[in-house]
């Protein structure tokens, strides 16, 4: 078993790339064999276009993120090696996890952050291609989140080699070729619980950050679970209306870049950069907790 657990810690990315390409070759064959709509060809172009650009973007960040975690790796509070038993390694994996969770929901809750994302939830046609979608600013944003892994002692490449690998098993999350999955729907993040996360309903928004594990959703009270009552609509709140990838990526920096420029003041405009998605300055505008709570729609 610690054998098989140092092999995945040195998976290369190439490797990565070829289990995601056979993992959408999969779920396209299923979908054409089951005569499911889960794609439409301009969507996946726009998925295939960002996920190019976000591969650019970590291969220019690559060099600069290691040698800036190896710098914060010399204050680490622990001396441990945490690759060298099994125990460890899962335990490294869960704290990555979590901050993993950190990550995900600030950059769902922080207008900032959602300028960055915005774009993996704008398609309309979730699938496993869908997972392509990621911002170029990510790559940026999300090492800095891992920053307490590397203070409680995990090594520099162990933290890249480990989040590499919570972002391999979320994959497979974008299918919606998988039902639920009964028991296992309690600890780990499954598709189900996946599609409330990209969902656009009002009463699914900003739930479900969870990267493998779902208890944190649970634990944090983030947790919705897929209800067969109301079906999942897939996209933004406000469709995009193109397939166009470089609006898909910068429509929303455009509209903050407008927002701040109108604020009328440096409080207005940190609040644009640094409260949720819908702020306004003196309550002009409504966060999706604040059409929550109008709707009644309480966390679960």
């Amino acid at each position: 078993m610690h054998e098989f657990l140092t092999r995945l810690l040195t998976l290369k990315d190439v490797d990565q790339l070829g289990i995601l390409l056979a993992l959408i070759l999969v779920d396209v064959a299923l979908t054409r064999l089951l005569h499911r709509k889960f794609y439409v060809l301009q969507d996946s172009l726009c998925s295939v276009t960002m996920g190019l650009l976000y591969a650019a973007a970590i291969a220019l960040s690559a060099g600069t993120v290691l040698v800036a975690f190896f710098w914060v790796h010399q204050f680490a509070l622990f001396e441990l090696d945490w690759s060298s038993s099994v125990v460890l390694i899962l335990g490294a994996y869960v704290v990555v996890d979590l901050l993993f969770y950190v990550y995900h929901r600030a950059i769902h809750e922080v207008r900032l952050g959602w300028a960055a994302h915005v774009n993996h939830h704008s398609s309309e046609q979730l699938n496993v291609g869908t997972a392509l979608r990621s911002s170029f600013v990510e790559a940026w944003f999300e090492p800095l989140f891992m920053i307490p892994a590397l203070l409680v002692g995990i090594g520099p490449v162990m933290v890249i080699a480990l989040l590499s690998l919570n972002h391999l098993y979320q994959y497979w999350l974008h299918t919606r070729l998988v039902e639920k999955l009964g028991p296992v729907e309690w600890i780990l993040n499954t598709p189900s619980h996946h599609r409330v996360h990209h969902a656009s309903n009002l009463r699914y928004c900003d739930k479900n950050y969870g990267g493998t594990f779902i208890v944190w959703d649970r634990l944090f009270g983030t947790f919705e679970p897929e209800r067969d009552d109301e079906p999942c609509v897939f996209g933004i709140r406000k469709p995009l209306g193109t397939y166009n990838p470089l609006k898909a990526t910068f429509h929303e920096w455009i509209a903050l870049a407008s927002d701040i420029r109108s604020a009328g003041s440096l409080r207005g405009a940190l609040g644009y950069l640094f409260q949720p998605p819908g702020w306004a300055p003196g309550g002009a505008g409504k966060t999706t907790r604040d059409l929550q709570a109008e709707a009644g729609l309480s966390a679960s």
